[in-house]
């Protein structure tokens, strides 16, 4: 690789980790030259790499789902898989609370929200079937349950006012809504 492509990637890698932190600090609505001021690159450097905050935060996400991607593969092929997928979800789900609240903002009809559900429901289909298969969660359990799921840990993520306590109750209410009944 050379010196101008490896200065091109370490770029941009610091505007998306300055983001992580300006967005958790201040949302997503904070001023993008702040982030790029964190990150030590100039605006041209950073409208380089980012059109603007949608394709930031587009980025951003992407980068979420390869995480929860890279975690789903390495997991066991069984059924109480579900169960660390979802804790992962919910532990990296505080990191990119405001990218969520970003996403829950768009149309429905956005095409990159809809290929994240997509990929969303991919990741998940095989850990929800073999759970439902072993009897570990409830029979009627869907991947679309496990977005619904994933949407109100995103919300209880992000609700200021809700406080550590708040997040860690609504993940047990939601991590013991997936189990079977006896």
């Amino acid at each position: 690789m050379t010196k101008r492509r490896a200065d091109f990637n370490e770029n941009r890698l610091r505007i998306l980790n300055a983001a992580d932190e300006i967005f958790l600090e201040r949302g997503v609505g904070a001023p993008l030259d702040t982030i790029a001021q964190r990150a030590g690159v100039g605006r041209a450097t950073f409208f380089r790499h980012f059109a603007d905050r949608r394709a930031l935060i587009n980025e951003m996400l992407d980068q979420f789902l390869n995480k929860l991607e890279a975690v789903s593969a390495g997991l066991p092929q069984e059924g109480a898989s579900i169960f660390e997928l979802v804790t992962t979800f919910y532990n990296e789900m505080v990191h990119y609370s405001p990218v969520a609240d970003y996403v829950r903002a768009q149309s429905r009809e956005d095409p990159v929200l809809l290929e994240a559900i997509d990929r969303f429901h991919a990741l998940l289909k095989p850990h929800v079937r073999r759970a439902v298969s072993e009897g570990l969660v409830r029979a009627d359990l869907r991947e679309a349950d496990v977005v619904i799921f994933a949407v109100m840990l995103a919300a209880a993520a992000t609700t200021p006012n809700i406080g550590p306590e708040g997040r860690r109750r609504a993940y047990d209410l939601v991590y013991e809504g997936l189990r079977a009944t006896r």
